[in-house]
C-alpha cells in the first residue's frame, strides 16, 4: 500500500512538474507576446504619426495646386484675350489694306 501511495505521489509530482513546465512556458509566451503587443503598440503610434504626416503635406501640396490651377487660369483667359485683340487687329490691319488698295485703285483711275 504504501508503494502504490508512494508512485501515485511520484506520478502526481511528475503531473505538477509538467504542469509548472507548461505554466513556465505559457508565462514566456505571454511575455514575449506582450513585448510584441508594445513593439506593433510602437509602431502603430509611429506610422499614424507618419500618415498623418503625409496627409498634411498633401493637403498643402493640393492647396498649392489649386493656386497654380487659378494661376493658369487667370493665365490662359489672359492669353485668349490676347489672341483675340490680335485676331482683330490683323482683321483691322486687313480692312485698312483693302482700303489702301481701293484707294489706290481709284487715284490711280484719276490719274489715267
Amino acid at each position: 500500500m504504501v508503494t502504490e501511495l508512494q508512485q501515485r505521489l511520484d506520478a502526481q509530482t511528475i503531473k505538477c512538474q509538467v504542469l509548472q513546465n507548461l505554466i513556465a512556458q505559457q508565462e514566456s509566451k505571454n511575455a514575449s507576446m506582450s513585448e510584441s503587443h508594445k513593439e506593433l503598440q510602437f509602431f502603430h503610434k509611429r506610422n499614424s504619426g507618419q500618415k498623418e504626416k503625409y496627409i498634411n503635406a498633401l493637403a498643402f501640396k493640393d492647396r498649392e495646386i489649386e493656386e497654380l490651377d487659378e494661376e493658369l487660369l487667370a493665365v490662359n483667359t489672359d492669353r485668349n484675350t490676347k489672341i483675340e485683340e490680335i485676331a482683330l487687329l490683323k482683321n483691322n490691319e486687313q480692312e485698312f489694306q483693302d482700303e489702301i488698295e481701293y484707294l489706290q485703285a481709284k487715284i490711280n483711275a484719276k490719274g489715267e
